[in-house]
């Protein structure tokens, strides 16, 4: 029986980039399905999504990112997809990589692949020193805590398995909402502590050509450490 994988796309406010991510992912993984989960976009990005041939799930406001991924895990636990994919709209996360991610599903070396920066050498994302300073100490923190090696815990280029979905999902949906900047974190322990295989692949990250960053404003980077430090608390003693 041939297996089933989303490509689930998260996207807002990303016009200029949302069709050509699609049209990638589809010529380099036709047979997987690309589903756009669009967090309340007021720009043209519902219709260039369509236009690229994705099938667009739209939330009803802008909700935030952790909204928007729990959508993603909703949609594939119903529609009994067998792996999941996620990668942003903004041409950041390239398609080229996502049977990086795949391969160490499919031969059952993981339940849950993360893309990593940190494991590439020659990397053409010339990040700002202040978010590379935030990626590796929360990854080293988390990593001393928790004795497991992981160089880039902030990465939002995923990939599950069925068992990894179904485990956390319910999770997300009995507990309190997850701030956005330390979703991952946050996730990567949760994951940890319910015996969740994951294993890192390095993948390229390419430098934002169009818009804003919506993960790292200036309020979230002052803020992120006071986050990071009471999400670890709260993780640690849940």
């Amino acid at each position: 029986m041939t297996q089933k994988t989303m490509v689930m796309i998260l996207a807002y406010n990303e016009e200029e980039t949302v069709g050509s991510v699609i049209k990638t992912t589809k010529e380099l993984c036709p047979e997987f399905d690309v589903i756009v989960i669009d967090d309340g976009s007021d720009d043209q990005t519902v219709e260039n999504a369509k236009a690229a041939g994705a099938r667009v799930v739209s939330l009803p406001f802008h909700c935030g990112g952790s909204i928007a991924i729990q959508t993603g895990y909703l949609i594939a636990a119903t529609q009994g997809f067998d792996y999941t994919v996620k990668i942003d709209a903004d041409g950041q996360h390239r398609p080229e990589d996502i049977s990086k991610l795949m391969q160490p599903l499919v031969l059952d070396e993981t339940d849950i692949s993360v893309g990593s920066r940190y494991l590439k050498i020659n990397n053409s994302n010339h990040d700002s020193s202040v978010k590379d300073s935030g990626r590796v100490f929360s990854s080293s923190i988390v990593s001393l805590l928790h004795k497991k090696d992981i160089t880039d815990i902030t990465s939002g280029m995923r990939a599950w398995n069925s068992k990894a979905i179904q485990t956390l999902l319910p999770i997300y949906m009995e507990r309190r909402m997850i701030e956005d900047s330390v979703f991952w974190v946050a996730e990567t322990i949760i994951a940890t502590k319910k015996g969740l295989r994951l294993k890192e692949v390095p993948i390229e990250v390419l430098p934002r050509n169009h818009g804003k960053s919506k993960s790292f404003s200036p309020r979230k980077m002052l803020m992120y450490p006071l986050r990071l430090l009471t999400t670890l608390i709260a993780e640690t003693v849940a």
